[in-house]
């Protein structure tokens, strides 16, 4: 057999190196594509005359939190956003305990990029309950939209030392951990979740399932939690599967092999669905407002976290925010793609 030169080998070498380089990677099967953070027409558009009539309200019963709500969100779609904060500085004067108006503050202040302001208003929150669980968890869900998970993770940090015993809580926190790469202590907490009998199954089954996808022996094609920061309060997960059922609380097995794991009623999630093996089509992900709580804060806010191709080297997790205002909003978070064919 001839030899090729040295220097011949090495050129044929390189030149299929490349090539190599140059084929493209295949697509993923499944391709996640962002949706919504608040309802449809949340953000309409309102005009002077609509403001017009919201500061009448105001004017006319300045104790009316509902009027009071109604102007601050309508300074802000009207893109107002400076009228808006003095509106909710107004509110707030006459109703300092209104945990609606000190979270509001903050969120406008986030919406003009003053960070270090949106802290501070968030942390009137805690500053008015100091001791209660249930604030600081609503502080620290604050943070998590605004992307300061350090910070959510010390206000987590504080609400399960009030409430030792709150799984769902101890959950979160966990979630959290594991986001900021303590995946020790992620799964020290989930343990404990996991190992607890006297924990409900609904918060021992997303524990499970998190600690089997970091030890890689858990393996769907889609995994989605769902989790809200309302006390008492009924926020569900909907995921529409690409044969047009809706997977839920009133129909919780899917045709295709999908499911949801549980209906949680009382506040906070999570809610699971699970997906083994995706079919081809489109998932589409939702978040509806069923009940609202009995607490101050009607509002809920959450995360929606996508897990496609678990515990495969090709894992993508994504982590959506949202908003609802209102009993019977729906967001539609995501939308995921399923290619046909398999692995």
């Amino acid at each position: 057999m001839r030899k090729l030169p040295f220097v011949m080998f090495a050129a044929a070498l390189a030149l299929a190196g490349s090539h190599a380089a140059a084929t493209p990677r295949p697509a993923p099967r499944l391709t996640l594509v962002e949706g919504e953070r608040e309802p449809a027409g949340a953000r309409a558009r309102v005009g002077e005359s609509d403001l017009a009539a919201l500061r009448a309200a105001v004017a006319a019963d300045p104790k009316d939190r509902a009027a009071r709500f109604a102007l601050v969100r309508g300074l802000h779609r009207a893109g107002k956003l400076d009228e808006a904060i003095t509106a909710a500085r107004a509110w707030r004067a006459v109703d300092a305990y209104n945990l609606v108006v000190v979270r509001l503050l903050g969120d406008l202040y986030a919406e003009l990029g003053q960070r270090a302001q949106a802290r501070r208003a968030y942390s009137a929150v805690v500053e008015l309950l100091p001791g209660d669980a249930s604030a600081q968890r609503a502080l620290a869900s604050a943070l998590k939209q605004a992307g300061d998970l350090e910070a959510a993770y010390e206000r987590l940090t504080a609400a399960a030392a009030l409430a030792p015993g709150d799984r769902r809580l101890a959950f979160e926190l966990a979630d959290v951990a594991q986001r900021l790469g303590r995946e020790a202590e992620a799964r020290e907490r989930l343990g404990a979740i996991a190992g607890d009998d006297a924990a409900p199954e609904a918060i021992r089954y997303p524990a499970r399932q998190r600690l089997a996808a970091m030890d890689r022996t858990a393996q769907h094609d889609i995994k989605v939690y769902l989790t809200w920061d309302t006390d008492r309060s009924d926020v569900d997960l909907w995921v529409t599967n690409p044969v047009g059922e809706r997977v839920y609380y009133q129909k919780k097995q899917g045709s295709l092999g999908d499911a949801l794991h549980d209906d949680i009623t009382t506040g906070y999630g999570p809610e699971t669905y699970a997906a083994p093996h995706a079919k081809p089509g489109t998932y589409l992900v939702q978040v509806n407002y069923f009940g609202v709580g009995r607490g101050n804060i009607s509002e809920a806010r959450g995360e929606v976290v996508v897990v496609l191709d678990e515990g495969k080297p090709s894992e993508q997790r994504h982590v959506l925010p949202y908003r609802l205002f209102n009993k019977d909003d729906t967001v539609t978070v995501a939308r995921i793609e399923v290619k046909g064919g398999s692995r």
